[in-house]
């Protein structure tokens, strides 16, 4: 059974990226037309001039899931206005398992005020970051560049020289460390 095959389709989750600041109005769309839609939202505390409030920002910006059979009714979801384009991966429409959507639910139903999501761009050049496995566990080392989403490139400084080394994501801490 081929992926893109019309007419042997089943419901799958499926991800919609938005026009700029559209996540919310896109979902009350969706809903209007009887779209199954999930936008996860986080609480978050921001300060007005005159006091703080509690307002839900989505999880991930300028996306949303949809439930949809993908070939036939694609078309419903990208004319409604806020909808840009699906996205796809190697040529695929991109989804998502039913799995992680109902984990990322209960997560957000829990904690939403504790939950934080971190782009890529937290292992950007120039960040001091602790590698926490590997050779250089414990120590605090500079982010050189990105090689990928596996791996980064570190600066080491020692003895007054520079080590270049590789080190994978997983052996890096998301906790950006001071520059020491």
């Amino acid at each position: 059974m081929q992926e893109n095959d019309p007419t042997n389709e089943e419901k799958r989750w499926y991800i919609v990226y938005t026009n700029p600041r559209a996540e919310k109005k896109l979902s009350k769309l969706l809903n209007k037309y009887k779209i199954v839609n999930y936008l996860p939202l986080i609480s978050e505390k921001r300060k007005w001039s005159d006091r703080f409030i509690q307002i839900d920002t989505p999880c991930f910006k300028s996306y949303i899931f949809v439930n949809i059979e993908f070939w036939r009714d694609r078309l419903k979801v990208l004319q409604l206005p806020g909808a840009h384009h699906f996205v796809f991966h190697k040529g695929e429409p991109a989804t998502i398992e039913i799995r992680i959507i109902e984990e990322l639910r209960a997560s957000l139903k829990i904690r939403s005020e504790s939950i934080e999501v971190r782009e890529n761009e937290a292992l950007a050049k120039g960040k001091f970051v602790k590698v926490i496995a590997g050779a250089f566990a414990g120590h605090t080392v500079e982010v050189e560049k990105r090689k990928n989403k596996v791996a980064v490139y570190v600066r080491v400084p020692i003895l007054n020289q520079v080590v270049i080394n590789e080190i994978k994501i997983e052996d890096i801490s998301w906790e950006e460390e001071l520059k020491l």
